[in-house]
């Protein structure tokens, strides 16, 4: 249950990490200001669109990651269409792509960034930046602000992927994995809670003083909700609309994906696990075969290098490893 009773009159407060403390001081915020966003469009993509975006891929990153964000550009985030599989040539559909940023502490850094982050702005119109903290606690505010960002520029988007910019993404097996759940029958009615993703159920709070995850019991106790892992995540426009709402009655929680499960349980729903997402890298004894990244819909984590690599490897041998089933048993949809 969320109590809330972590206050600065707390006579255990001063004891606690700094990372909570500052949490703690402006968790009632949620007003930061825009520096940086597209210009009147969902994100970075093709300019000719005949129809609106199936997925825009929300990105958590950092001012200093910007190799992270030039190899997504280069592969699974390159925006625009998305073509079916190469032995029918369908078509699947659009993708955007949208960084979400906060501010890094330029006395710490000994530079300011702000300059260079404007250019690169400026060249692809794919970076969503408010003036914030860029802190692992305040993560949780790039979902509440992108949240409130997108439902204002709502349009019909269908899909939202929320992830780490340190994943890697088969973007044609997660459009057709969506396209699928479309034509699903009464689809309009489950996209309102559809969410996807590596579940977690049961979960505790993390009671080890020095780890980045830690939450004091006067802050949180018991179990934590369903969530699904944060490294990456979809679900539907509908449901991020949705959440936009209901987030402005859940106070704000320093763990972001854990944060996500509580606006779902208020809404009454959850994700639902897929093992084609694999959050926490259990590719296992498969990491080598020639097919292992072709019945996958997420993998984290990949460096840059490595993603490069991993999207030219699948690109080469797709009509070799044509017809491979995702995880978990489901054939990827080929007549779309």
């Amino acid at each position: 249950m969320f109590t809330l009773k972590l206050l600065k009159s707390n006579t255990n407060y001063d004891k606690l990490p700094q990372q909570i403390q500052d949490f703690v001081s402006h968790m009632q915020r949620r007003d930061y200001p825009l520096l940086l966003q597209p210009d009147g469009v969902c994100g970075a993509g093709a300019q000719d669109e005949k129809e609106p975006p199936l997925l825009l891929l929300a990105i958590k990153s950092t001012e200093l990651n910007f190799k992270n964000r030039h190899v997504i550009r280069q592969t699974l985030g390159q925006g625009g269409w998305v073509a079916g599989q190469k032995r029918n040539n369908n078509g699947v559909g659009y993708v955007r792509r949208v960084f979400l940023l906060g501010k890094e502490n330029t006395e710490e850094l000994g530079l300011d960034l702000s300059e260079i982050l404007q250019m690169e702005s400026k060249l692809h119109g794919d970076i969503l930046q408010w003036d914030f903290s860029d802190t692992f606690f305040n993560l949780t505010l790039k979902d509440v602000l992108f949240w409130s960002w997108f439902s204002s520029l709502y349009g019909q988007t269908s899909f939202v992927f929320k992830g780490d910019d340190d994943v890697f993404v088969n973007t044609p097996n997660m459009l057709s994995y969506l396209k699928g759940e479309l034509k699903k029958p009464q689809a309009h009615e489950s996209m309102k809670g559809f969410m996807v993703g590596n579940v977690i159920i049961r979960a505790l709070p993390n009671r080890v003083n020095k780890s980045k995850y830690y939450v004091p019991e006067s802050f949180y106790k018991g179990q934590y909700p369903l969530y699904a892992g944060g490294g990456g995540v979809v679900y539907s426009g509908l449901l991020a609309k949705r959440l936009h709402d209901v987030s402005k009655r859940v106070h704000l929680f320093p763990i972001d994906d854990v944060y996500v499960g509580m606006s779902m349980a208020r809404l009454n729903a959850g994700p639902v696990h897929h093992p084609a997402f694999l959050t926490f890298d259990s590719t296992g004894n498969d990491e080598d075969q020639l097919c292992s990244y072709h019945g996958i819909l997420l993998v984290h984590r990949r460096l840059p290098n490595q993603v490069l690599k991993l999207w030219a490897k699948m690109k080469k041998t797709e009509a070799q490893c044509w017809g491979v089933p995702l995880r978990g048993g489901t054939r990827r949809n080929t007549t779309l």
